[in-house]
């Protein structure tokens, strides 16, 4: 029944070749596998082999085991090796928060994700090998421990050494780890705020945010993203009218524009902060990316009134869901306590293989090789699109993002669902734009944006314009 070709994995050569009998009937219900032994031997493989091939059909239903009888067929009918099919729900476009985050999560509808904020899939292929994991179990004790709530000590300390070295002294006994980013702002938002709470936010800016605010009925306030950082003239005005509770900010790498904000924003926005008495939550998910270490409003304000997020999802492995967020004294348990109420704890395991590829020095060297890689791509990318015929308004910015202007007449989301027809995941400036902007932007990663399919996408949308113009003429 088994023949096994040495060029290939033996223990899936075993399981697929006992479903496949199976699932014809030549080994029927009831029929007695070879013991392990017998099989091993016969096969010239070792008995670790044959025990994880039988553990496999196990899993699968298809066999039971029998103490000191052996292993015997329990097919039913209609059971056969497990599908990996497509999702049964339907496929948003992504012109909406769920609809993009299905695209960017949702596998392989989209051969080209243009529009996605994760680094390509290449350039992190080595950093949860299995060594690291095994290094992490190994040197790690705490990896298969419950994590406590704020998260393990080793953690917080490796990421409190790693904040002192981008000049952000912020002790561990303040940090708490978290469920990626985005679990770090549902906790920081219902800590501080409540229905019917104004929110300043920048527009454009982080579209899950405005997504969030939303759903938790708060009043959301759009302040203009200039090259240099939040418009405060506009947030001054809006803060005098209508007294915000919070201020959502990108100091460095902006989402979707790539500026970073100038120190004297910075200070200036602060002091705003201190005379209409607002909170600031500060997302830096991707100012590792900097190629300056740059000024962060928590480094200036000391925690005082600053939430300031990270998160290594994005600069690791988007597998490694661990973001933490460092907060003022006065906040901590509060948000402790919603952390504890919403997912009781963390993963001891990713806090291990945090704590161990910081303390290796891997992830500085890591960081580095990714910011050299970006920037080469952000110069193909640029040159690329600008022949193409768009304009790239922050073209000096950096990092991941690139935010493309069309041309007059031709719309962010007939050109997202043209891209889509063709696979292509777009991320339209529509859905980064609280106050309804955005119809002629694009949302490109810097990686993926100078693909042949993406440009010929733009070129066909461009061409299309051209031909409508001239019919209108």
């Amino acid at each position: 029944m088994f023949t096994l070709d040495p060029t290939l994995p033996a223990t899936e050569q075993i399981v697929n070749q006992a479903q496949a009998a199976i699932d014809s009937g030549r080994l029927g219900e009831g029929a007695r596998l070879p013991s392990v032994r017998q099989l091993a031997a016969r096969l010239e493989v070792s008995v670790f082999t044959v025990v994880n091939a039988y553990d496999r059909l196990l899993a699968r239903g298809v066999i039971r085991s029998r103490v000191g009888a052996g292993y015997f067929v329990c097919r039913r009918p209609g059971i056969g090796a497990p599908a990996l099919v497509a999702a049964a729900d339907p496929q948003l476009l992504p012109n909406t928060a769920l609809g993009l985050v299905q695209g960017v999560l949702g596998g392989s509808r989209y051969k080209v994700p243009a529009g996605s904020g994760f680094l390509p899939e290449a350039w992190l292929e080595d950093t949860l090998a299995p060594a690291v994991l095994t290094r992490a179990l190994r040197r790690q004790p705490f990896a298969s421990q419950p994590a406590p709530m704020q998260g393990h000590p080793a953690a917080r300390e490796q990421i409190a050494l790693r904040l002192a070295q981008l000049q952000l002294p912020i002790p561990h006994e303040q940090l708490l780890i978290t469920h990626g980013a985005t679990q770090a702002f549902d906790l920081v938002l219902r800590a501080c705020l409540r229905p019917g709470d104004s929110v300043l936010v920048e527009d454009p800016g982080y579209f899950m945010i405005h997504a969030q605010l939303r759903a938790l009925g708060m009043q959301v306030l759009p302040v203009p993203r200039c090259a240099d950082g939040p418009d405060l003239d506009t947030l001054e005005a809006l803060a005098r009218e209508h007294r915000p509770r919070l201020l959502f900010t990108q100091t460095l790498l902006h989402n979707p524009t790539g500026g970073n904000t100038s120190p004297q924003v910075a200070h200036r926005l602060l002091m705003l902060a201190e005379r209409h008495d607002f909170l600031v939550l500060e997302d830096d998910v991707y100012g590792e990316l900097a190629s300056q270490p740059g000024m962060r409003l928590a480094q200036i304000d000391g925690l005082n009134r600053v939430f300031y997020i990270g998160s290594f999802s994005k600069t690791l492995n988007p597998g490694l869901r661990l973001g933490y967020v460092a907060a003022p004294k006065t906040w901590l348990d509060k948000l402790i306590e919603l952390k504890v109420m919403s997912t009781l704890s963390g993963s001891a395991l990713n806090e291990a293989v945090i704590t161990d590829i910081l303390e290796s020095g891997y992830y500085r060297r890591h960081t580095e090789r990714l910011r050299e890689r970006l920037a080469r791509a952000r110069r193909v990318s640029i040159a690329a699109l600008t022949e193409c015929g768009v304009t790239l308004p922050h073209a000096d910015g950096e990092g991941v993002f690139l935010w493309a202007q069309l041309p007059d007449g031709l719309h962010a989301d007939a050109i997202t669902r043209r891209a889509a027809d063709a696979g292509i995941l777009f991320a339209p400036g529509t859905l980064f734009s609280p106050s309804g902007g955005g119809q002629q932007h694009l949302r490109l990663h810097a990686a993926y944006a100078s693909d042949p399919a993406v440009l010929a996408c733009l070129r066909e949308g461009l061409d299309a314009l051209g031909e409508r113009r001239l019919r209108l003429a």
